[in-house]
């Protein structure tokens, strides 16, 4: 008689973005998973979901979870949780029964710090000397105005509670943000705006070092300079690899995690600009970029990391994806019908629609129509 297969636990973020083709990954590589989810959430039929277990709400769901966490006697080998807010609130309580069999490293403060949100962040950065663009934690337009002075204009604003590019809003000069900032919510991190190609790294991490990343820029974004990619261009990047080492060592995060970068025009230097710490969306690329992330998730889960060969995309490799649903979305909201092109059968584009998962996009396309119907606009999940 064949033994069960192991498992892990999936803590999906509420959309279909950033988790949805993590259970094929896990399934590839010989483990099942199940799910904590919201009630609702397509998720739960994905054939690539064992079991869903189904909460009404993000505080029930906390509190099943930290349940979860804390008892020693759990059958799941591993738990990802990707929904950041979620990971935050954990990674906050400090509790060492909560953490060592999820997060070990993270029983560190200067390493759990890193997984805090942006305000720790920044603060975590400058104390193991990553190169972050001048930043500072403000209360007031007084002393953003202060900041702006200091480290040079333009400067950046971002609100401590989003994601996604969502409320960052850039002051190119004392004025213009004395005449805008009425809108502003405080506290805010105030960053020195670095001209220059932004960038994102997906990678999964273990026992402090990396086992297999990513690195991509975006192509189209949902909205304006700052909203989430659409549609990003995945390349080898090697010159980025000390950072990410230096970042899998100092953070010694368990699982799917990544971070947002700038390379700065003239100067060609690296800055890091914010860590996340719970799987980005393009680990779902990396069949098609060359990075087997199942064969890093088998040596992730059986503690064969030391001599594990770290995944990363061939020299010369570049793959350009679309992200569904965004970036079908993105084309109609912006006219965009020569990108809604590369949707179309036979185009060759590389994209990310679940037909392997027919339970899942039935799932998802109710779900679609009954909003639609409801009146509201279409998201990125």
């Amino acid at each position: 008689m064949n033994s069960p297969r192991p498992k892990v636990l999936l803590v999906p973020e509420g959309s279909l973005y950033l988790a949805f083709r993590l259970p094929l990954l896990f399934r590839k590589a010989g483990w099942d998973v199940d799910l904590l989810c919201l009630t609702g959430d397509p998720m739960a039929h994905s054939r690539y979901v064992s079991t869903a277990f189904q909460e009404k709400t993000w505080k029930t769901l906390s509190v099943r979870l930290e349940n979860i966490l804390r008892d020693p006697r759990r059958h799941w080998q591993a738990v990802i949780v990707a929904n950041e807010p979620t990971v935050h609130q954990l990674m906050a309580s400090g509790d060492d029964e909560l953490l060592k069999g999820w997060q070990p490293g993270a029983l560190k403060p200067d390493a759990r710090a890193f997984s805090l949100g942006k305000f720790a962040f920044a603060a975590a950065c400058r104390r193991r000397q990553f190169l972050i663009p001048p930043s500072r934690v403000c209360d007031t337009v007084a002393e953003l105005l202060e900041f702006g002075r200091a480290a040079g204009w333009p400067i950046m604003v971002k609100p401590p509670d989003q994601s996604g590019g969502v409320g960052i809003v850039q002051y190119d000069s004392p004025e213009e943000m004395t005449a805008g900032h009425a809108s502003l919510v405080f506290p805010l991190l105030a960053q020195k705006f670095i001209q220059g190609s932004c960038g994102v790294v997906d990678m999964l991490c273990s026992a402090g070092r990396p086992l297999a990343w990513l690195a991509s820029y975006p192509i189209k974004r949902n909205a304006g300079k700052f909203g989430p990619s659409t549609a990003r261009l995945f390349r080898a990047m090697p010159e980025l690899q000390p950072l990410v080492e230096h970042l899998a060592q100092a953070t010694r995060f368990e699982g799917f995690c990544g971070f947002d970068w700038i390379k700065e025009d003239g100067t060609g230097q690296y800055y890091i600009i914010e860590f996340h710490p719970r799987p980005p969306p393009g680990f779902r690329f990396g069949g098609r970029c060359g990075v087997d992330f199942s064969a890093a998730i088998t040596a992730w889960l059986t503690g064969a990391v030391e001599n594990f060969p770290t995944q990363v995309q061939p020299s010369g490799s570049v793959v350009a994806a679309h992200y569904f649903s965004c970036d079908f979305f993105r084309c109609f909201r912006q006219c965009d019908w020569r990108g809604l092109m590369q949707w179309l059968p036979g185009s060759g584009a590389c994209h990310d629609i679940f037909w392997d998962d027919a339970p899942l996009l039935a799932a998802w396309a109710r779900q679609r129509c009954h909003r639609f119907f409801q009146g509201q606009v279409p998201g990125r999940g």
